[in-house]
């Protein structure tokens, strides 16, 4: 008799701790990335498959654990795995490596709108 509303009512419960679980996880992650994250800015970026390959050279970079690319801003967003520290200058290099052209860096280690020395 009480066996179904009980049942109900668990189901209910664990669905809003759940997501609530969830929405603080998603916070935390937000403001870990963007405090750690590094914005690159192109003098050019025009296609889909120019931002690929820039992608794929900023993910080679020994600590990059994701990069997400807009042609329209013309940026590269680097994320690194867990608590590495990315190389500004390893960053430019890629950048430079893809054939692209970088002109602002911006990232916990600081700005440069010029190639960093480190």
């Amino acid at each position: 008799m009480y066996r179904t509303p009980l049942c109900l009512t668990l189901t209910f419960v664990l669905a809003v701790c759940m997501t609530a679980q969830s929405r603080v996880a998603n916070a935390a992650d937000a403001v870990g990335a963007s405090t750690t994250q590094t914005t690159i800015t192109l003098k050019v970026l025009t296609c889909e498959s120019c931002a690929k390959k820039v992608a794929a050279k900023l993910s080679a970079v020994s600590g990059v654990g994701g990069v997400k690319t807009d042609v329209k801003s013309k940026t590269a967003i680097v994320v690194p795995k867990g608590s590495a520290t990315l190389s500004p200058l390893q960053l430019w290099e890629a950048i430079e490596k893809a054939g692209k052209e970088p002109v602002k860096l911006e990232g916990p280690s600081g700005t440069y709108t010029s190639k960093p020395k480190k």
